[in-house]
């Protein structure tokens, strides 16, 4: 299940899935929903261009992971990593929860895909973006009660 992360990191609140997303992933349906919610705002967002794939409709929130979720995941991926060539995501196609608080990877030693997710996010609709995605008019809203922040 989608959950918030509280952190005292520089941006206080995170939003993250319980169970990897992508291809051959558990694909829990608020995982899929939240990682769907992030890369269809983020490509459609300022950035538009850099993360929404070429010849591929526009994303669904529907909690159903499929081939247009993944081209859109695979693009995002290759995006990100093209804009932050020091910092680059795992190409795995996939996106990890959060593990013990860590930002990185134990193994890849690359950031967690879904913070580059957040950070996105909050690029496209501000800074004030993440103290609650929930009020975002195009979050969906069967995914509001896993991640109402209190």
């Amino acid at each position: 299940m989608a959950r918030v992360y509280i952190t005292s990191a520089n941006v206080r609140v995170l939003f993250t899935n319980d169970s990897a997303v992508g291809t051959g992933c558990p694909n829990k349906h608020d995982d899929v929903l939240l990682v769907q919610f992030f890369l269809k705002v983020i490509s459609e967002g300022p950035d538009a261009a850099r993360y929404k794939p070429v010849n591929k409709p526009a994303l669904t929130c529907d909690g159903l992971w499929g081939s247009n979720s993944q081209a859109y995941l695979n693009q995002y991926i290759s995006a990100n990593s093209a804009a932050n060539p020091g910092a680059p995501l795992k190409d795995d196609g996939r996106v990890d929860p959060v593990v013990n608080g860590r930002f990185m990877g134990s193994l890849s030693g690359t950031l967690y895909t879904i913070l580059a997710l957040n950070n996105s996010y909050m690029k496209a609709r501000g800074l004030s973006s993440l103290s609650d995605i929930t009020t975002d008019a195009a979050f969906p809203t069967v995914l509001r009660p896993s991640l109402k922040v209190q």
